[in-house]
């Protein structure tokens, strides 16, 4: 029990530092028997939702706090030659989807991009959840993948 709220809870924190990845723990966890990798890749998918959807409201400008925003002025910084949002929302679904599955383009960087389109909280919620879920759970079987340790 305790490693799946440590798995959320290094979700919620790699969620807004990027420097602080879920992936290292999942495969460390799984590879010494704390949880089951479905358990562990869920409650990871479900804490770096979470803190993903504060950073999606507070680029949207529904949180104010001086942290946050001092935390997505340099994301705003390097995103700001791009071209406006697409409004269409299939497109923007699948690239949140590929973005939240594979890392690229990072998910900080789409998850304040789409804070200023008219996605849905909920929409972006979902999907950043189910991409996240395959992510980690995909990582936390890499040690069951890899074969048992040699002695």
């Amino acid at each position: 029990m305790i490693a799946i709220l440590a798995a959320a809870a290094v979700g919620i924190v790699s969620a807004v530092l990027p420097i602080a990845p879920v992936e290292p723990y999942l495969i460390a966890a799984t590879a010494t028997g704390q949880g089951n990798p479905i358990t562990l890749g869920l409650a990871a998918a479900l804490g770096q939702a979470a803190g993903k959807l504060v950073l999606f409201l507070a680029a949207r400008g529904a949180l104010r706090s001086a942290w946050l925003q001092r935390k997505l002025a340099g994301v705003r910084r390097a995103g700001r030659h791009r071209r406006p949002p697409p409004d269409r929302p299939w497109p923007a679904a699948g690239l949140l989807a590929v973005s939240a599955i594979t890392g690229f383009p990072p998910l900080l960087a789409t998850t304040v991009y789409f804070g200023s389109t008219r996605m849905r909280p909920q929409v972006f919620a979902a999907i950043c959840f189910a991409g996240r879920a395959i992510r980690f759970v995909a990582v936390a079987y890499a040690p069951a993948l890899a074969g048992p340790a040699p002695a």
